[in-house]
């Protein structure tokens, strides 16, 4: 029987087995934590680019119309792939101040955007006669497993981007 015991004690046959089985279940969360983290952060990368591309289209224009601002924001979603674009909102606007120094809001177009407020820049942003394009995209994402981060996660970006061929984009009707 000691015998047996000893000869048991020392046969190595089955130990990588045994040793996968034990670590298998860590390296499938570690596996899955990192597939949910990092679809998160391309998630909030492709909104951050949304927002910056609108922005930056439209004030490279001296004025636009209402058919190509809605352009701009159909094109800008294609952005979001590969994720589902069905939950992206957007908001595209202008904003001047006048020789005072009181900002204004010249234009607004959005897409299915619906938070509260009306559009802003931070404070001391704009000068006196100075204009500034500012585009709002809002994205709820949705984990693909779901088992690590919440049920959706909100990114929002704002751009502010000042026209280049002008002092204000006009917006033709």
């Amino acid at each position: 029987m000691i015998t047996f015991l000893c000869r048991s004690a020392s046969d190595q046959r089955g130990a990588a087995a045994l040793e996968f089985a034990l670590i298998f279940p860590v390296l499938f969360v570690l596996h899955i934590t990192a597939v949910e983290a990092l679809g998160a952060y391309q998630a909030q990368r492709n909104v951050a680019h949304i927002a910056s591309a609108m922005a930056d289209i439209t004030a490279q224009n001296r004025s636009v119309t209402a058919a190509e601002l809605d352009d701009i924001l159909v094109a800008s979603v294609s952005m979001i792939h590969p994720f589902p674009n069905v939950d992206v909102q957007q908001r595209v606007y202008s904003l001047s101040a006048n020789g005072s120094g009181a900002v204004s809001t010249d234009w607004t177009v959005n897409k299915s955007y619906s938070v509260a407020g009306g559009p802003s820049v931070p404070s001391g942003y704009l000068s006196a006669n100075e204009s500034v394009i500012v585009t709002d995209v809002i994205y709820d994402y949705k984990p693909t497993f779901g088992l690590f981060l919440p049920a959706t996660i909100r990114f929002t970006r704002h751009a502010y981007v000042r026209p280049r061929l002008s002092v204000k984009v006009d917006k033709i009707a």
